[in-house]
């Protein structure tokens, strides 16, 4: 369960998420990349929904698959994930309506603009390309101004939002919020801020780890 806020036009894709990871009672667990950058490939790949499911996939496409760019990635990517679904839920004993979505922004090895797709388990994990736009998940008010300054903000009220909803369906957001800017020059991850919570969530999670 995340953030995931992105914004594409054809030379440029920004795609922010929040760090939190929590266990199924909701309680903070630990703090991820909910994202990551594939250089050879020039993609972000994001999830949303099961923590760690996109970071499988990530470790996969970077080290396992022999790939031209996010377009050869995407004819790969729904059989792929079909299979690594079935073999997570299993080794986490989740249950079978549990559901992500895995997200990825690249530059097209055939054009060299930006595209996008996103992959939902609910649906099989078919390939579904997406417009060029802004993209909230949870939703959101999307002002205008500065989208990149705005976004600490958004985030904030998809929390606000989300903690009015029952225990069972809510969206847990926190931690540090990361952004990935992607354009023909390269890739470059910042930082736009922090929860208010996250350095005590930081101190009482090191302070309850017990090393094996």
């Amino acid at each position: 369960m995340s953030s995931l806020i992105f914004y594409t036009d054809r030379a440029q894709a920004l795609v922010a998420t929040d760090t939190l990871s929590v266990d199924l009672e909701g309680n903070p667990f630990a703090f991820v990349s909910k994202a990551a950058y594939v250089p050879h490939l020039r993609t972000i790949i994001a999830g949303t929904g099961a923590g760690g499911f996109a970071n499988q996939w990530h470790l996969q496409v970077s080290t396992r698959m022999v790939l031209k760019g996010i377009m050869n990635l995407d004819f790969h990517t729904p059989k792929s994930l079909q299979g690594l679904w079935v073999e997570y839920l299993k080794e986490y004993s989740l249950p079978e309506d549990f559901t992500t979505t895995v997200y990825q922004f690249g530059i097209c090895e055939e054009t060299g603009d930006i595209v996008s797709f996103a992959y939902r388990s609910k649906n099989n994990f078919v390939s579904e390309k997406l417009a060029y736009g802004t993209g909230v998940k949870p939703a959101c008010t999307v002002p205008e101004g500065d989208f990149m300054a705005q976004i600490p903000d958004m985030m904030n009220e998809q929390r606000e939002l989300q903690d009015k909803e029952p225990v069972e369906s809510r969206v847990y957001i926190g931690g540090e919020i990361f952004a990935f800017y992607l354009n023909k020059d390269g890739c470059n991850c910042l930082k736009l801020g922090e929860f208010d919570e996250y350095k005590l969530q930081e101190a009482q999670l090191f302070k309850s780890f017990v090393p094996s």
